[in-house]
């Protein structure tokens, strides 16, 4: 895959929902969505070409004073020829800026099943588990198997776990016979992927965060994809580009 860019878009997206969004954009500054759209309340127009990630998270944070818990959402958009796979990895955030916790099922039988309960699975068994999912009484948002019982969720599982990206796979480290860990992992680990056009979304901080906690993550974050990508072949161009950018936030 070869990234002749990666810009970002960091979003303050209400949790009511997207119509209500605040967003700025940039390649290695964060600039305004919108040219020559004012803040509410502003008497001058924001310089959108030199809006640093500080800048940003600061006047999103102004703007959306009353709700504390919208998220900052970061979008980076990533180039990459026809039939290669799409970009994908997960990231422990240094703060996690999700609105819920994860909620962990684990396969698992013997005494994988006491080490799964002992790490904080919500959700620990075996096949009895399955018609539940099916079901959607049970709706995990990751999901853990041991060697032994993953053909069982394989066979009855595979079509409805997997287009929800849910389907435990040992490449992802979701199955395995070390299923403390796993847990652990899986309750502090977001998952992140690109859409088909290459675009790649996830909520980064919240808006009650300092601004120092937001600039963290956006780094962590793009750090995150920079290193998935280039595993791929990537030139993954943030804060390198080929002519002069030594000034970037990244």
């Amino acid at each position: 895959m070869n990234t002749a860019a990666l810009r970002t878009l960091i979003r303050s997206r209400l949790v009511a929902g997207p119509s209500h969004a605040r967003s700025f954009a940039s390649s290695s500054r964060f600039n305004a969505a919108s040219k020559g759209k004012q803040v509410k309340g502003a008497k001058k127009e924001i310089d959108t070409e030199a809006m640093t990630i500080q800048d940003a998270a600061a006047i999103l944070r102004a703007v959306e004073i009353a709700s504390p818990s919208s998220a900052y959402e970061i979008t980076i958009t990533t180039k990459f020829t026809r039939g290669q796979a799409v970009p994908r990895g997960k990231i422990s955030l240094p703060k996690d800026a999700r609105a819920k916790a994860e909620t962990v099922l684990v396969f698992a039988s013997g005494k994988s099943v006491a080490a799964a309960k002992d790490a904080g699975a919500h959700y620990v068994g075996g096949e009895e588990l399955i018609p539940q999912i099916l079901e959607s009484k049970i709706q995990p948002t990751k999901v853990i198997c041991t060697p032994t019982l993953l053909p069982i969720v394989q066979q009855k599982l595979g079509k409805f776990l997997g287009p929800k990206g849910l389907m435990p796979a040992e490449k992802r480290g979701t199955v395995t016979l070390s299923v403390g860990p796993a847990v652990k992992q899986a309750q502090g680990t977001m998952n992140w992927k690109s859409d088909r056009l290459g675009v790649i979304r996830a909520p980064v901080a919240r808006i009650g965060w300092t601004v120092d906690d937001v600039v963290t993550n956006v780094k962590a974050f793009v750090s995150a994809v920079k290193e998935g990508t280039s595993s791929d072949g990537a030139d993954a161009a943030i804060g390198k580009k080929k002519h002069k950018d030594q000034g970037s936030d990244y």
